[in-house]
């Protein structure tokens, strides 16, 4: 019997691209099927971000947005869970169909990037009766328009409705 020695250097690199398709792979079947577009994060806070993306923070029961004042085109919308609970960010208007992150544990980030046309958005938490406690928004896109609080008034950050909303 003849024995062909082995390279070390050769068994770790087969392993280690065993591992990074094993984590692409596991990536990549994620997804939730609710949101294709939406991901999460479990860890650290998004604050700022470029042009585009607002930051809206989710907490019992209310919403805080980074940015309210917004133009037609694409922005990425990234929740971050400040509470002690799961929460989720869903979002409709013009144009878009309702699109919504998969829960966001707390601590945890989601992401979504949407086409905002001219007009009214209604962004609010999806989760049990999150809804109904305060966590529903708003945002008025183009002309100069401003967010405001929905008729439950949970919203945080945005501006108080005006001329008799």
């Amino acid at each position: 019997m003849t024995v062909i020695p082995v390279r070390r250097s050769s068994v770790l690199a087969r392993t280690a691209l065993a591992a990074a398709v094993l984590m692409a792979a596991a990536t990549a079947c994620s997804s939730s099927g609710k949101s294709p577009a939406a991901t999460n994060s479990p860890t650290g806070g998004a604050t700022g971000g470029p042009a585009g993306t607002v930051t809206v923070t989710e907490k019992e029961y209310s919403l805080a947005f980074s940015e309210m004042q917004l133009t037609p085109g694409s922005h990425t919308f990234v929740a971050h869970n400040a509470g002690t609970t799961d929460h989720a960010l869903a979002i409709s208007g013009p144009g878009v169909t309702t699109m919504q992150t998969s829960p966001i544990p707390p601590g945890g980030d989601a992401q979504f990037t949407v086409t905002l046309q001219q007009g009214s958005y209604e962004l609010w938490c999806p989760i049990d009766d999150h809804k109904a406690l305060g966590m529903d928004a708003h945002v008025q896109v183009g002309a100069g328009g401003t967010g405001s609080p929905a008729p439950t008034g949970g919203a945080t950050g945005a501006t108080p409705p005006g001329n008799g909303y």
